[in-house]
Parts: structure tokens; C-alpha cells; sequence
């Protein structure tokens, strides 16, 4: 007859006497607590804002070099554009010289508009809910 061989240590039971040693319950984080402890969902909510700062940035630049980009392709291939005078003063240099710092002032209000909106929505986003009184 053989003898039962002696279990492996990682085959004996164990015994759990208080519910406390046992599994943990999960515990659902708030999204700021996500966030802030690095875990999965925290860098998809933080990958999702910068995804929508980035796409806001992307448009500003876009419209930018449709505008001002532009200009240099008008002065060279609009005919007499270029020849053009306000007074004394050629209306390229007027244009470059005066239009675009107001255009470019208005871009940058407008991109800071929209970033600091997207901003406030995602700190909604993570704010825990509270109980309206």
C-alpha cells in the first residue's frame, strides 16, 4: 500500500477566521481619486482632455495659417495686390504690419475661451456629486 504523500506547501488549506483576512470588497474611486492614483481610468480621462486641448489648438492653427499663411500666396499671385498703396504706405506692409497683430489677438482670446471651457467641463466631470440642499 503507499502512504499519502505530504501536501505541497501551496496546496494546504487555509483558514479564515475573520472577515476582515478575507477578500477585500471592491471599492468603487471617485473619479478624482482615479485620477489622481494613476489608474486606468484616470490616464483615459486625462488622455481625453488633452485629446480635446490638442483638437482645439489643432483648429486655432489651422484657421491661423488659412489667414495669415495665406497672405504671402495673395501678395504673389493676385495680380497688382502687391502694387496696392493706402496713401504712401503699400497695403501689404499695412496689412502685415497692422491687421495681423488684431487677428492674431483675437485668435489667441478665443483659443483661451474654448481651452478654459473645456477645462471647466472636465473639472465638472471629476468633481465628486454632491446633495443640492
Amino acid at each position: 500500500m503507499t502512504e499519502p504523500s505530504d501536501p505541497l506547501p501551496s496546496e494546504h488549506r487555509v483558514r479564515i477566521t475573520s472577515p476582515r483576512t478575507g477578500a477585500r470588497p471592491h471599492v468603487r474611486l471617485t473619479t478624482r481619486e482615479e485620477i489622481d492614483q494613476s489608474t486606468a481610468v484616470g490616464e483615459v480621462y486625462i488622455r481625453s482632455l488633452m485629446r480635446a486641448q490638442l483638437r482645439s489648438a489643432l483648429r486655432t492653427l489651422l484657421v491661423l495659417m488659412a489667414t495669415v499663411g495665406a497672405l504671402p500666396a495673395a501678395f504673389a499671385f493676385v495680380d497688382g495686390f502687391a502694387e496696392l498703396r493706402v496713401g504712401s504706405i503699400p497695403l501689404p506692409w499695412l496689412i502685415l504690419g497692422a491687421g495681423v497683430y488684431p487677428w492674431l489677438l483675437l485668435l489667441g482670446w478665443l483659443y483661451v475661451r474654448r481651452a478654459e471651457r473645456t477645462e471647466r467641463a472636465f473639472a465638472r466631470l471629476v468633481q465628486p456629486n454632491r446633495a443640492e440642499p
